[in-house]
C-alpha cells in the first residue's frame, strides 16, 4: 500500500487554522494564530486526555488580543498554563500558550529580558516551540534563538508516542508529539483492526505539536488495532513516521483475545555485495639489499690512499687520462677508442692560450697522442662498487586498478613509480667551457671552492599484475588478502657512499685530493719511486719543498690540492644503486571500508628484483581505495 496515495485519497487537511491569519494588521495576531503547527517536544512524558481547555484558552485570549484586551488575555493565558501546569507541568500543548503569552509581551512592553522569560518557559516544554511565518520579525525570532541556545542540546527523537491505555468497550484516544511538522503538513494516522485487511487512513487534529486521533470503539470491537503514523509536508512529501504498513505498531484492549503471531518466516540468505572494481593511489617507502655499483659515481681514484687492509692506491698513467676524459665528455658518454679522445684532446690543447700564464691543461712532456695511448674506455666507464647490505627507497607511489574474478579472487594491474631517489652526487658544470671549467672548478685557481652542479639518477619505474586473495567473508568492512605479483621495471635503492663528492669533476673526492703520486711518499722521485702527477695538479711532481708557490708550479699545485682537500664539503656523496628489470614477489594486506565507495588499504611487499641487478625489495603502501 502507497502511504502517499492513502493521504491524498482519503486525508484531509483539518489541521487547526487560527482565524487571525486572515487579519494582515494584527502582525501578531497572525501569526500566533497560525502557530498551532509547532516542533517537536523534549519530554519523554506519555500524554493522556484532551487538550481542549488549552486550545479554548488559547482561542480565547486571541479574541481579547484583537480586541486590544491585552491585561484579560494575558490573564486567561495566565489561568490556563496554571491549570495545565497543575495536570502535567512537562505538557508540551502548553507551548502555544506560552509563545502567545511572550509575543503578548514583547508586543505590548517591547521588554527584551520579560520576553525571553516567558520564552524560556516554551522551550521548556517544547524546545522546537518555533515562530509562526507571519510573526518572524528578527528581533523576536533572535530572542528565540537567543533562548534555545541557552537551552542546551536539542531532542533527537523526531516522533514520541506511547499507546495508551485500551479499556474494553471505551474510545483510544491515541497521541504522537511531532518535531518536523512544517507550514501546511498533517499527520496522518493509518489503522485497521485486527490483522487483516487495508489500513484507514485518518488526519490527526493538531494543537501545538501534539497530534490526536480518537478511534470509536464501535469501530475496533475490542479486537487488537494496528497502526501507524506518517507525518507530510504541504506537497505530500514524508518526512518522518512511527511504524510502517509492513512493520506497525499494535495495540490489544483490556478484553481482546491476543491474535497468534504467525510464524516467522526465515530470513533470506544475505546479498554478497561483491565490489566489482577498485582503484588504489598507494603511497609507500621501500628498503632492499643494495650491491654491485653506483649509478651515477665512476670509479674513484685516490691517490696515496691506503684501505683498510693497508693497500695504497696506484694512480698512474692510465688514472689520468680517464680523469680527462671524464671531464671532456658527458656523464656514460666516453669515446669509444683512442683515435677520437685524441682528437677531442687536441681540441682540448688548442685553448692553452686561453688559460693564465704558467698553467697548462695537461702534464710536462704529456701529448694527446700520449694520454690518449693510455686511455682504456672499459675501464675508465666504470662505476664505483657501493658495500652490500641493508638501503633505502625513500618514497614512491603506486597506483593500481583491480577487478573482481571471484567474491575471493582480485586481479590487478599495478604500477611503481619512485619519485624520490634521495642522491646527492654532485660534480663540476659541464655546460662550462674547457677553459672556463679548467679555471674555475676543476683548478679553482681561485680558490673559490664552487659547489659543483647535483646530478640525479633517471626516473624509475615498474608495471606489473597482482593475484589476491580474500581470506575471510568477502562482505566483511575489513578484509585481509594474500596474494602474489610479477612485471618489469626498474627502483633505486639510496646508499652511503662513504667519500666526499668530486664537485671539481677530477674523478678525485675532494676531502682526498692529491697533486701527485708517488709509491713512496718522499721528495725525490726516480725510477724506482716513480711520479705521476694527478690531473689538472700537472706540476705536482716538480720538487720543492712548498715553500715557493709564486716560482716553483710543484709547490703552486701541491698547496693547491691541500687546500682542496682540507676545505672540501666532507658530507658523504649519496648515490643510488638500481634493481631489476624483473620483479616476482609475493603480497600481504589489508583494507577496511569506511563508506560504501571508499576504503583505506595497507599492503606489505616482498620481492625478487632480477637479472641485470638483482636484490630483495621490501616495500609498504598505505593510501585511500576507491570500490565501485
Amino acid at each position: 500500500m502507497d502511504t502517499r496515495a492513502l493521504s491524498t485519497r482519503r486525508v484531509y487537511r483539518a489541521f487547526f487554522r487560527h482565524p487571525l491569519a486572515s487579519l494582515p494588521g494584527l502582525l501578531l495576531g497572525g501569526v500566533l494564530g497560525a502557530g498551532l503547527l509547532l516542533a517537536p517536544c523534549a519530554s519523554t512524558t506519555a500524554f493522556a486526555g484532551s487538550h481542549d481547555e488549552l486550545k479554548t484558552a488559547y482561542n480565547k485570549a486571541i479574541g481579547q488580543y484583537n480586541d486590544l484586551d491585552l491585561e484579560g488575555a494575558v490573564a486567561v493565558l495566565d489561568e490556563a498554563i496554571s491549570a495545565g501546569e497543575a495536570a502535567n507541568s512537562e505538557d508540551p500543548a502548553l507551548a502555544p500558550l506560552l509563545v502567545l503569552r511572550a509575543g503578548i509581551i514583547y508586543s505590548n512592553t517591547g521588554d527584551a529580558e520579560a520576553t525571553k522569560k516567558a520564552l524560556a518557559r516554551a522551550v521548556e516544554v517544547d524546545y522546537f516551540a518555533q515562530i509562526p511565518v507571519a510573526l518572524r520579525a528578527e528581533s523576536f525570532q533572535a530572542l528565540m534563538d537567543e533562548v534555545r541556545e541557552g537551552a542546551g542540546a536539542a531532542p533527537e527523537e523526531s516522533m514520541r508516542h506511547t499507546p495508551p491505555t485500551a479499556a474494553c468497550g471505551e474510545d483510544i484516544e491515541f497521541e504522537v508529539v511531532v518535531s518536523n511538522l512544517v507550514d501546511d503538513g498533517q499527520v496522518a494516522f493509518y489503522w485497521r483492526s485486527g490483522s487483516e485487511g487495508e489500513f484507514e487512513p485518518v488526519s490527526m487534529d493538531t494543537f501545538g505539536n501534539v497530534a490526536t486521533v480518537t478511534v470509536p470503539s464501535i469501530e475496533h470491537n475490542d479486537k487488537t488495532i494496528e497502526y501507524f503514523v506518517y507525518v507530510f509536508d504541504g506537497d505530500e512529501k514524508q518526512l518522518a513516521n512511527k511504524g510502517d504498513q509492513d512493520n506497525p505498531l499494535s495495540l490489544a484492549p483490556a478484553c481482546a483475545e491476543p491474535e497468534p503471531e504467525p510464524e516467522p518466516e526465515p530470513e533470506p540468505e544475505p546479498e554478497v555485495k561483491r565490489q566489482r572494481f577498485n582503484f588504489n593511489l598507494g603511497f609507500g617507502t621501500g628498503a632492499g639489499i643494495a650491491s654491485g655499483t653506483a649509478d651515477l659515481s665512476y670509479r674513484q681514484y685516490s691517490p696515496q690512499y691506503r684501505d683498510s687492509d693497508g693497500n695504497q692506491f696506484v694512480y698512474g698513467a692510465r688514472e689520468y687520462a680517464c680523469s680527462v676524459a671524464r671531464w671532456a665528455y658527458p656523464q656514460d658518454e666516453l669515446p669509444g677508442d683512442a683515435v677520437a679522445f685524441q682528437n677531442k684532446l687536441t681540441e682540448i690543447q688548442g685553448l692553452e692560450g686561453t688559460l693564465p700564464a704558467g698553467f697548462s691543461f695537461f702534464g710536462p712532456g704529456m701529448t694527446p697522442a700520449s694520454i690518449a695511448g693510455a686511455y682504456n674506455a672499459d675501464y675508465c666507464g666504470e662505476h664505483h662498487p657501493v658495500q652490500t647490505g641493508m638501503a633505502w627507497a625513500p618514497f614512491h607511489i603506486a597506483p593500481e586498478f583491480g577487478f573482481a574474478i571471484t567474491e575471493k579472487l582480485v586481479l590487478s594491474v599495478f604500477s611503481r613509480l619512485q619519485v624520490v631517489s634521495g642522491s646527492k652526487v654532485y660534480r663540476d658544470n659541464p655546460k662550462d667551457g674547457f677553459a672556463e671549467s679548467y679555471v674555475n672548478s676543476v683548478y679553482d685557481i681561485n680558490q673559490t671552492n664552487p659547489e659543483g652542479v647535483r646530478v640525479k639518477p633517471g626516473f624509475a619505474w615498474g608495471v606489473g599484475a597482482k593475484l589476491k586473495y580474500l581470506i575471510g567473508n568477502p562482505n566483511n568492512k575489513f578484509k585481509v588478502f594474500v596474494g602474489g605479483f610479477a612485471g618489469y621495471g626498474t627502483a633505486r635503492l639510496r646508499v652511503n657512499m662513504r667519500f666526499s663528492n668530486d664537485r671539481n669533476g677530477n674523478s678525485i673526492p675532494d676531502d682526498r685530493e692529491f697533486s701527485r703520486d708517488l709509491p713512496d711518499d718522499t721528495m725525490d722521485p726516480s725510477e724506482t719511486n716513480p711520479c705521476t702527477p694527478v690531473w689538472p695538479y700537472n706540476g705536482g711532481c716538480v720538487p720543492g719543498m712548498n715553500d715557493d708557490p709564486a716560482n716553483n708550479p710543484g709547490d703552486r699545485d701541491r698547496l693547491q690540492a691541500q687546500f682542496k682537500q682540507q676545505s672540501a664539503d666532507k658530507s658523504p656523496r649519496i648515490d643510488t644503486v638500481g634493481i631489476g628489470q624483473g620483479m616476482v614477489g609475493a603480497t600481504v594486506g589489508f583494507h577496511y571500508q569506511l563508506a560504501k565507495n571508499f576504503a583505506l588499504f595497507s599492503e606489505f611487499q616482498v620481492g625478487g628484483w632480477f637479472p641485470n641487478a638483482s636484490s630483495l625489495l621490501f616495500d609498504l603502501n598505505v593510501g585511500p581505495m576507491i570500490t565501485f
